[in-house]
């Protein structure tokens, strides 16, 4: 289930401000499990994005991902 966790795909870097407490719990998650923040805040993002259609425009959820 780890391997769920793996980059897959090409990277790019995005500065985004984020709450403290977030930051730490997931610098917390990192040293629990081994994972890195990447692969952490990547699978996260990707969770939300998943039930938050209604944040995307109609013309990109027929995109595949």
């Amino acid at each position: 289930m780890r391997d769920d966790y793996k980059l897959k795909g090409a990277t790019a870097n995005l500065s985004v401000q984020i709450e403290k407490e977030v930051v730490e719990r997931i610098l917390t998650m990192e040293k629990y499990t081994g994972l890195s923040a990447a692969e952490l805040t990547n699978t996260a993002l990707k969770r939300f994005i998943t039930h938050h259609s209604d944040f995307m425009p109609v013309s990109e959820l027929n995109k595949k991902r």
